[in-house]
C-alpha cells in the first residue's frame, strides 16, 4: 500500500463492511491485534452471501485462477448453453464483455504461472490460519482426511496429479499419492459410480461445514468486543481524510479505517470511490445428498465441474457458475445441470432425493485474484474481496494479512498482485 500515510495501529475504530467468511475473519484477526472493531452486515444474520452454503471446502492445493491455459477457449466456447459448468444468460454478456476479454487475456501461460505464484503467497497461509483460528475454538470441527480426486481418464487424472505435485513443491500442500486405478478407486470409495476409471488422494486436505464456521466465527468476534450488527448494510463510504464514515440503514457509523468485505457488493462501495471494479456476481450452487453410506472424505470430481463434501448425515454437493446479472435468483436448471454431471460419477444414492437447495453470489475477478489493498486515492479505505471461488480456504488467512497490514504496517507478502490499482488501466 505505497500511498499510505496512515498510523499504525489504526487511531480509532476499523469498521468492517461484511459479514461473511472474510469480513469476519478480518474483524477476529483485528480484535486479536487489538483494535478497536465495528462489523456492518447487511442480512439478518451474518454469512448471507456466498459463505454458508458452500461446499466448505479448505483447499490450497486448488488456489488457482480459473482462467487456465486451454480451458478459457472451452469455456468462452460453451458460456451460452443452459446445461454447461460456466453459464452467461445471453441477456447479460453484453455487460460481461469486458470482463470476458479480461479473463480471456488472463488464460496465458505466462498470466496464469503469475497468477498461481501470487496465489501461492495465501496458500502457504492457509494452515496456520484456520489453525490460529481454532486454537480459540472456532472451527473445531473441520476435517483433515484429505481429497479424492476422481476422473473420467487417467490423462486427465495423470495431468491434475502433476498439477498438484508442482503446488506441493510451492509449499501449499502435501505430496498427492500415488494414481489409482478404477478398480483401486472404487475399492477406496464405493459410492463412486462406473465412470470413475483413474484418481489420487491429496492428504492432509481440510474441509468444514461453513454454516458452522460462520456460527464459531460470530460468536468469537463478539466475544472478543467487536460490535456486531446485522441489518446494517452500507450504502456508501466516506473518506474524511482524517477518518472515514458508513451510512447504514441505522444511521452513520464514524471509524478511523474502513475494510471493505462485501463480496460482489463491494464493487458499487468501491465505485463510488472512483474505482471500476471489473467483478461480477458468478452464483453457485449446492444441495444436500443422503447416501447409505458416506464417502470417508471429500470428492472432488473435475470432469463434472463438482465438489461432494460429507458433512455430518449428508453429502454436500457444489458446483456450478452462472453469470445473470442477479445475487440470489434461483435458477432450477442449473441444479440439474449439477445433477446431470455427477450421475455418471456415483452409485446407489438418490439423486432425486436433494434438500438444502442453495444458491450464493461469488465475487468473481477476471484474472482470479482477490483485490487486498487501499482504493487508490483513499488510504482509509482497505479492499478485502474478490476471491471468487475461494472464500472459505482464503477467508482467515486474508483476516491475518489485513490485521498485520492495518496494525503493523506489513502484511507480510506481496500485495502488489492483489492491489486494486491494478484495474485502473
Amino acid at each position: 500500500m505505497p500511498d499510505r500515510a496512515l498510523p499504525t495501529p489504526p487511531d480509532g475504530p476499523v469498521v468492517v463492511v461484511g459479514g461473511g467468511v472474510v469480513g469476519l475473519s478480518c474483524a477476529w484477526f483485528l480484535c486479536r491485534a487489538g483494535a478497536e472493531v465495528v462489523v456492518l452486515e447487511a442480512g439478518e444474520r451474518t454469512g448471507g452471501g456466498a459463505s454458508r452454503g458452500n461446499a466448505g471446502a479448505i483447499c490450497p492445493s486448488m488456489t488457482e485462477p480459473l482462467a487456465a491455459p486451454g480451458m478459457v477457449r472451452a469455456a468462452l466456447d460453451d458460456l451460452r448453453r443452459p446445461d454447461a459448468a460456466l453459464h452467461v444468460h445471453p441477456a447479460y454478456a453484453p455487460q460481461m464483455a469486458g470482463f470476458l476479454l479480461r479473463f480471456a487475456r488472463s488464460g496465458t501461460a505466462a498470466a496464469f504461472d503469475r497468477g498461481v505464484r501470487a496465489l501461492a503467497q495465501l496458500g502457504r497461509g492457509v494452515t496456520n490460519a484456520y489453525d490460529r483460528m481454532a486454537d480459540d475454538g472456532i472451527g473445531t470441527h473441520a476435517r483433515r482426511d484429505g481429497y479424492l480426486v476422481v476422473h473420467r481418464s487417467r490423462d486427465g487424472a495423470a495431468e491434475e496429479h502433476a498439477r498438484i505435485v508442482e503446488m506441493a513443491a510451492l509449499g501449499v500442500c502435501a505430496e498427492p499419492e500415488p494414481l489409482l486405478d478404477a478398480a483401486e478407486l472404487h475399492a477406496t470409495e464405493p459410492l463412486l459410480g462406473d465412470a470413475a476409471a483413474c484418481g489420487f488422494v491429496i492428504p492432509g486436505e481440510r474441509w468444514i461445514d461453513a454454516s458452522r464456521l460462520l456460527d464459531d466465527l460470530t460468536t468469537a468476534v463478539r466475544d472478543a468486543g467487536a460490535d456486531l450488527r446485522t441489518s446494517a448494510g452500507a450504502s456508501s463510504i466516506h473518506d474524511l481524510g482524517d477518518g472515514i464514515e458508513v451510512d447504514t440503514p441505522g444511521g452513520t457509523v464514524e471509524g478511523a479505517m474502513a475494510v471493505v468485505a462485501a463480496g460482489v457488493w463491494s464493487r458499487d462501495l468501491a465505485a463510488q470511490l472512483g474505482l471500476k471494479l471489473p467483478m461480477h456476481a458468478g452464483k453457485g450452487y449446492s444441495f444436500a445428498l443422503h447416501p447409505a453410506r458416506m464417502p470417508t472424505r471429500v470428492l472432488s470430481l473435475p470432469d463434472a465441474h463438482v465438489m461432494a463434501s460429507p458433512l455430518g448425515d449428508r453429502l454436500r454437493i457444489g458446483g456450478t457458475m452462472e453469470f445473470d446479472g442477479t445475487t440470489d435468483r434461483f435458477n432450477a436448471a442449473r441444479i440439474e445441470a449439477i445433477v446431470r454431471g455427477l450421475a455418471p460419477m456415483v452409485r446407489d444414492v438418490d439423486l432425486s432425493h436433494r434438500t438444502e437447495e442453495w444458491v450464493g453470489a461469488r465475487p468473481m475477478t477476471p484474472d482470479g485474484l482477490p483485490v487486498l489493498g487501499a482504493i487508490p486515492r483513499h488510504p482509509r479505505v482497505v479492499l478485502a474481496t474478490g476471491h471468487n471461488m475461494l472464500g472459505v480456504t482464503l477467508g482467515p488467512v486474508t483476516g491475518k494479512i489485513v490485521a498485520s497490514l492495518l496494525c503493523d504496517g506489513d502484511a507480510g507478502i506481496d500485495l502488489e498482485p492483489f492491489s486494486p490499482k491494478r484495474f485502473r488501466r
